[in-house]
């Protein structure tokens, strides 16, 4: 006669949190608290000061955009225009676009809540590469600084599309710095998207299924895919452009037996999942 065997419930059981006294818990060391130097900030791999970062970079490149924006609805106000002369207007209305889309939205929501919450959310210690995270901060950064010296010298004036045969001709502006500036924050969107697969991929805690991870892991997850396969193609077009205009060659420019809506197609390949980098995360 046999017996049977109890159900064992192998479910990992989080371990009770020490009792800690008001004053070990006054002192106790966290990612604020471990150092308070400029260089171990600078210098840090830890996901959540990264994150932080991120945060306090891209929300500085929210208020200058949103002093674009006032610019351009104050000069508004009249209808021959208050303050800002034509070219004016152009600059500041492309100087909001591209600084809202590529310095403010798209690496917000990865770069902030991506880098802050997905480790602590399937129990990782940290990023699967905390180094390469914190590469993806300043590749950004450098792309940043070149957009931002781009806008210094003389602005862009082509509409935050880029749209040829204005941009690849017409424009009086020189696109070098705006060009290099995109490229390089892409690379900094492909890296982040990398490291947060991987994270998900390899460093979810015991017990820690797919179908038990948290919805906002799922969505941040869905998110580097599109930044992954939408990126490059971004990168491939600035790079056309760039060509183009330099060279002469006709790619996009119909004088010179170009394609315009070749650069259209392929801009808003990457745009307009852009509006799925925004929201997805923001859905779970």
């Amino acid at each position: 006669m046999s017996t049977a065997l109890p159900e064992l419930d192998y479910t990992p059981q989080a371990l009770p949190a020490p009792e800690l006294t008001p004053d070990e818990e006054k002192n106790r060391v966290n990612y604020l608290n471990n150092d308070y130097g400029v260089l171990s900030w600078l210098l840090t791999v830890d996901h959540k000061r990264i994150g932080l970062m991120y945060l306090v970079s891209v929300s500085a490149f929210f208020l200058f955009g949103g002093l674009a924006v006032m610019l351009v609805r104050l000069n508004l106000l009249t209808p021959t225009g208050a303050i800002l002369e034509l070219d004016q207007y152009n600059k500041a209305f492309t100087a909001h676009g591209t600084i809202m889309l590529f310095l403010f939205l798209i690496p917000v929501i990865p770069g902030v809540l991506g880098n802050y919450l997905v480790p602590m959310m399937i129990g990782a210690k940290d990023m699967a590469f905390p180094k390469l995270n914190l590469l993806s901060y300043y590749v950004w950064a450098a792309g940043a600084a070149l957009f931002v010296w781009q806008l210094m010298v003389g602005g862009l004036d082509t509409g935050w599309t880029l749209y040829p045969p204005y941009s690849s001709k017409y424009s009086h502006t020189n696109l070098l710095y705006a060009g290099l500036g995109i490229y390089i924050t892409g690379f900094s969107s492909i890296l982040t998207a990398i490291n947060i697969i991987a994270t998900v991929h390899k460093m979810r805690c015991p017990g820690m299924t797919w179908t038990r991870m948290p919805l906002f892991v799922w969505a941040i997850y869905a998110t580097s895919l599109i930044q992954i396969l939408s990126t490059p193609v971004l990168a491939v077009t600035v790079i056309l452009l760039a060509v183009e205009r330099t060279f002469g060659i006709g790619i996009f420019d119909p004088n010179l037996e170009g394609d315009p809506l070749l650069f259209q197609h392929m801009f808003w390949f990457y745009s307009h999942p852009a509006v799925y980098i925004m929201i997805l995360p923001g859905m779970g």
